[in-house]
């Protein structure tokens, strides 16, 4: 019984762990390449150890008596951590490259954004139908004005909550910024994709207007956001460049993995952001879309990106990147070999830790903290 067990449990593990494996090394392969890539973009390291474990299994099988079984079993075991090895060898290089040393204990414990406790929440206006849309705020400790960062959740534009990233938005508190978290309208209604801009926009107004009290420096505003997110602080960017909305430029931009042109999103995605078929609803898409919004006075621009994303098609991300810097928009395309989309949400995944100091980095050279 025991031998049998054991063989049932190998079988399973290293099957499991072997489609993680083929997945991460062929991301476009259907439902394995999602697998894959999902699992070594944020936690790799537990991947790698879970297939050592496959080859232990393979190992037991043989003690148990059945030698051929273990030996089979354990042989394939032995492809995947070698593979998934691979995984980490290649984070850990591009984190070099970054300056960045990861932190693999911080990398196996730190599995979800731990709560990074908002100083404040306020209202800042309503939506269509009168519901209330609030804010939070991470305030940098010691004297202002302090630089402010706009954060935008994503969500595909029809879900998502302001703490999404509370842990990254606290971290960022903490080195000077202080970070405004915006609830923005959901549907039902629709479309939302033009309200939802003007919600990032009212944020943004609501820090000039409470600048004094809350001690922050509107002049140095920064938008960003994760997803649609993303998207829309790079559209709402676009449409305060273009006049569209009073508030002060955003003198830079961080977009996580944005979605690039909304012609490419789900059908259901357009019913409820655009209102229709995007090819039947031209001006809304041009609206929204950051690959149609290109022109060379944008703000300083960060996109980061998971090169193995299967959202939000990692080839028109480096070409809306190749864009705008051919348009000379200052800024850089930052990638994260191997992961895939929201590769960030654990907040101790080898890419949410390689791509915070080039945020921060970035955020210091166009935007900078004021010394006390």
């Amino acid at each position: 019984m025991l031998v049998w067990l054991v063989r049932v449990v190998a079988v399973v593990w290293i099957a499991t762990v072997l489609v993680v494996a083929i997945g991460t090394y062929a991301p476009r392969l259907p439902v394995l390449g999602f697998l894959g890539s999902f699992v070594t973009g944020q936690y790799p390291l537990h991947a790698a150890l879970a297939a050592l474990v496959g080859v232990g299994l393979g190992a037991l099988a043989w003690g148990l008596g059945s030698p051929r079984v273990g030996g089979v079993l354990g042989a394939l075991a032995l492809a995947a951590p070698i593979a998934l090895a691979g995984v980490l060898v290649d984070q850990t290089r591009t984190a070099s490259a970054e300056g960045v040393t990861v932190d693999w204990w911080q990398a196996l414990t730190v599995t979800a954004q731990p709560d990074g406790r908002p100083d404040r929440t306020e209202p800042y206006g309503v939506d269509e139908l009168g519901r209330p849309l609030s804010l939070d705020l991470y305030r940098p400790a010691g004297p202002g004005p302090h630089p402010v960062v706009v954060w935008v959740h994503g969500g595909s534009w029809v879900r998502g909550e302001r703490d999404d990233r509370t842990a990254l938005n606290r971290w960022l508190a903490d080195r000077g910024y202080a970070v405004v978290s915006v609830e923005y309208r959901l549907p039902p209604p629709a479309p939302v994709g033009e309200g939802q801009r003007r919600d990032v926009a009212a944020a943004m107004a609501w820090a000039v207007a409470h600048a004094a009290d809350e001690d922050l420096d509107p002049q140095r505003m920064v938008l960003a956001g994760q997803s649609a997110g993303a998207t829309l602080a790079l559209s709402t960017a676009a449409g305060v460049v273009a006049g569209e909305y009073d508030v002060p430029r955003p003198r830079a931009v961080v977009a996580y993995y944005p979605v690039t042109d909304l012609r490419r999103i789900d059908r259901s995605l357009q019913d409820a952001v655009l209102g229709g078929a995007a090819a039947d609803q031209v001006a809304a898409v041009r609206a929204g879309s950051p690959t149609d919004l290109v022109r060379p006075d944008l703000p300083p621009t960060l996109v980061v990106l998971g090169a193995a994303d299967h959202f939000v098609f990692p080839d028109l991300v480096r070409g809306y990147d190749r864009a705008l810097r051919d348009a000379g928009v200052p800024g850089r395309l930052l990638e994260v070999p191997h992961a895939d989309h929201v590769f960030d949400y654990p907040f101790g995944s080898p890419g949410a830790q390689l791509t915070r100091p080039g945020v921060a980095a970035f955020l210091g050279e166009h935007v900078g903290v004021r010394a006390p």
